[in-house]
């Protein structure tokens, strides 16, 4: 049940990041690496919070959330988003995609579980 529950957040987050990079990107012709990172940090705030809130409630109990939780967040956030890049740069290079906006969702769908095992056994854990 909370796979279901952590997949829900992120498919809210993608819908977030995916409409911040669209009008960024394919729309105002921003660099698609500088905005997907900036996608990425309004989104891990948003995803951190309904995660905190909602998907890990039973083992955030009596704990509010705080920078410490949000930056453990972030560092995991941060290795998904590594391969987020890798296969944002790979594919963007490789196939041109148009709209560039489908290479961000495939980069964001490939980082899914290192987030989610690291949210469940690191960040969140009771």
């Amino acid at each position: 049940m909370k796979i279901v529950k952590f997949l829900t957040v992120g498919f809210l987050g993608m819908i977030t990041n995916v409409v911040f990079f669209y009008a960024l990107v394919d729309i105002l012709l921003y660099p698609p690496l500088q905005i997907s990172v900036i996608a990425f940090i309004i989104t891990s705030i948003q995803n951190y919070i309904i995660n905190h809130k909602w998907t890990f409630t039973d083992m955030t109990i009596g704990r509010s959330i705080s920078y410490i939780n949000y930056f453990k967040y972030l560092s995991v956030g941060i290795i998904a988003l590594s391969v987020n890049l890798a296969v944002l740069q790979f594919l963007i290079i490789s196939y041109q995609p148009n709209p560039k906006v489908l290479a961000q969702i495939a980069g964001i769908i490939s980082g899914t579980l290192i987030n989610y095992l690291g949210s469940k056994y690191w960040v969140f854990r009771a």
